[in-house]
């Protein structure tokens, strides 16, 4: 990941903070782009997401922590997750939510 960004932003930071007890660790990062660069937010942010999330792939890591995926992760779900897996979560989903009025759009579009 260092590499990944000191390559995009050489002046970037990683913060890496974790949970002894369940092992999640969380990925912050500073690209210090500088005032052109930031006002391009979304792009920068798609750019670290990639360089972030995608080794986690080779290692079987996951994008989401004890609180979930939530809404900003939800595309980088299929990265830990096989499609049986998903399948099953949309099953679920429509099992215990039929209406779909829970949290929707979350997670699983049902």
């Amino acid at each position: 990941m260092t590499e990944g960004l000191k390559r995009l932003w050489p002046a970037s930071e990683l913060f890496v903070l974790g949970h002894i007890g369940d092992g999640n660790l969380h990925f912050f990062v500073a690209p210090q782009t500088g005032e052109a660069q930031a006002a391009r937010t979304a792009e920068l942010h798609a750019a670290c997401d990639e360089i972030v999330y995608r080794p986690l792939e080779r290692f079987q890591g996951a994008v989401s922590a004890e609180h979930g995926i939530g809404l900003e992760k939800k595309t980088w779900l299929p990265l830990s997750r096989s499609p049986a897996e998903i399948q099953l979560m949309r099953l679920l989903k429509r099992a215990l939510d039929p209406k779909g009025l829970l949290n929707r759009g979350k997670v699983i579009d049902a």
